[in-house]
């Protein structure tokens, strides 16, 4: 590994290490200061001096940052799409590698073509070309990154970890654990993996073929899957307590929340509908109402629209604090689905729903007005509110708290062996939030199973800093319009509904990257 040589060089010889891995300028600067310091100390000193012990420290001080540093490697202050990705990809880097028709791979990312299709891209929110026209098309140009394949590893380790849940986060833990040598193995639920995109996300935002992919390359690292086997009931915790050194519980959230009306149980569950719907069942509902705002709600009203209903969403606070994809309520709109904000539902008596107005200011306050209620006929009302982690199976072993939530410390529980991540631990987030979790807690497992002291776990942290990044200049093209297929056409099926450019469109726009890290350097 050549952190390690780098660091051990250092420890010999001050600013070598530096040097081996190519960072002569810092190599040689580090070993001005402490051997120059030295020799004017050795020539200059005339006597016992109090201030002896105080450059002694000093010297050993700048010994062990040398070694630091020289294990680290080069460094750089993350940008702020990198900073606000919860998978802790880093999108200049691979901007830059389409910008310059590099050669070179980025770094392997599970799901990472997934979330090119669904991730809410808050890298894009957080741009620091938006400042000055939009930002650039980030989650967009996913789909053009050259990636390194996942690998295998030939070192194996006698530790043995079990994974609860085949949904991104633990395929994605799955993957890091066992490229790192341990003995694997994933117990999910359902008939196969992949989780909520695999089973309820609608083929016109995520491609099926594209996600079966990237799950059987993940796969063949050396993780054994198995499928149809429900933890609690097929196999016992107490179980897996005794076959595996570790649990990672990555369950998702699953439960749907309910509202607590009168009625409620005339209503349709919105994750009901999606599963079904993937299953090729087909829905004449007529006059449809939809209760929420996430994606659950969007991908529900969609799918139903594109099977001849007649579709509304009723959303109980503003239209500006949706927080389903911007980009999935654009769609919506333009599929001929309205969306009736600021009304929320206070009761359902057979095919009529008792609907209320709301007043709010942002997300936090929410009133229902007084004397508002209005009755709405409708066929069919689907509640999509959205879902929490259903944990009842993990009770006697862990703390959950009062929304269903596994209690953790850097992904650790009240058990010593029990992990957990995800939505199971968030509550309902995003794809990238699981691959985030996903991949942080792994690796904390790998320390801790390995014994390493938490106060070196960040010494230890892996820098991704590659070879041949450069500044771009800070053009004036306009971002590229995404092309999407015309509403009347993507009615008529479930395809997806972007389309790709031009290579040389990819490229000009990833060239709209002001590459931060190289234009601002602290």
């Amino acid at each position: 590994m050549k952190q390690g040589k780098a660091a051990l060089i250092s420890t010999f010889v001050v600013g070598g290490g530096q040097i081996f891995s190519g960072r002569v300028a810092t190599g040689i600067i580090l070993a001005v200061i402490f051997y120059g310091s030295i020799y004017l100390v050795i020539n200059l000193w005339t006597g016992s001096h109090p201030t002896f012990w105080t450059i002694v420290t000093a010297w050993v001080l700048v010994w062990f940052y040398n070694i630091l540093d020289a294990f680290r490697g080069p460094n750089y202050e993350k940008p702020p799409c990198e900073k606000a990705c919860p998978a802790g990809i880093a999108p200049w880097i691979y901007l830059n590698r389409i910008a310059t028709k590099s050669n070179q791979r980025y770094q392997y990312i599970p799901f990472f073509e997934t979330l090119g299709s669904i991730c809410p891209a808050p890298c894009e929110d957080n741009c620091t070309r938006k400042g000055i026209d939009a930002p650039v098309a980030i989650r967009y140009l996913k789909y053009t990154v050259e990636m390194d394949k996942p690998t295998a590893t030939e070192r194996k380790r006698k530790e043995k970890v079990a994974v609860v849940g085949a949904g991104p986060c633990g395929l994605t833990a799955a993957y890091s654990l066992a490229n790192k040598g341990y003995g694997v193995v994933v117990y999910e639920r359902e008939k196969k993996p992949g989780g909520v995109p695999s089973i309820l996300i609608p083929e016109f935002r995520l491609s099926k073929s594209l996600l079966d992919k990237e799950i059987e390359s993940l796969l063949k690292v050396g993780i054994e899957m198995r499928c149809g086997v429900e933890i609690g009931k097929d196999v016992s915790i107490d179980e897996l307590l005794k076959n595996y050194d570790v649990i990672f519980i990555a369950t998702g959230a699953w439960k749907p929340v309910k509202l607590g009306i009168p009625g409620e149980d005339n209503g349709l569950i919105g994750l009901d509908i999606l599963r079904r719907v993937k299953g090729g069942e087909v829905f004449d509902m007529g006059k449809v109402g939809v209760i929420g705002g996430g994606n659950t709600a969007f991908d529900v009203a969609r799918s139903l629209r594109r099977m001849g209903n007649n579709v509304k969403i009723y959303y109980r606070r503003r239209i500006e604090d949706i927080p389903a994809e911007h980009e999935n309520r654009i769609a919506a709109e333009e599929e001929g689905i309205e969306i009736i904000a600021l009304t929320v539902p206070v009761g359902i008596v057979k095919n009529t729903v008792i609907m209320a107005k709301t007043k709010c200011e942002g997300r936090r306050s929410l009133e229902i007005i007084k004397g508002s209620e209005f009755d709405v006929k409708m066929d069919s009302i689907v509640m999509a509110i959205g879902q929490q982690p259903d944990t009842g199976f993990l009770s006697d072993y862990v703390k959950i708290d009062e929304y269903g939530c596994i209690c953790v410390k850097n992904g650790s529980t009240c058990h010593p062996k029990i992990f957990s991540g995800g939505d199971a631990v968030l509550g309902s987030q995003t794809v990238a939030h699981a691959v985030g979790h996903g991949l942080n807690i792994a690796e904390k497992i790998d320390y801790i199973i390995r014994k390493i002291p938490a106060i070196l776990w960040g010494l230890l942290k892996d820098v991704y800093y590659p070879d041949g990044l450069r500044m771009f200049d800070a053009n004036k093209d306009n971002r590229i319009k995404i092309p999407h297929r015309l509403p009347a056409k993507r009615l008529c099926d479930f395809r997806q509904i972007e389309q790709r450019v031009s290579t040389k469109e990819f490229v000009q726009e990833a060239n709209r990257c002001l590459t931060c890290p190289l234009r601002y350097r602290p």
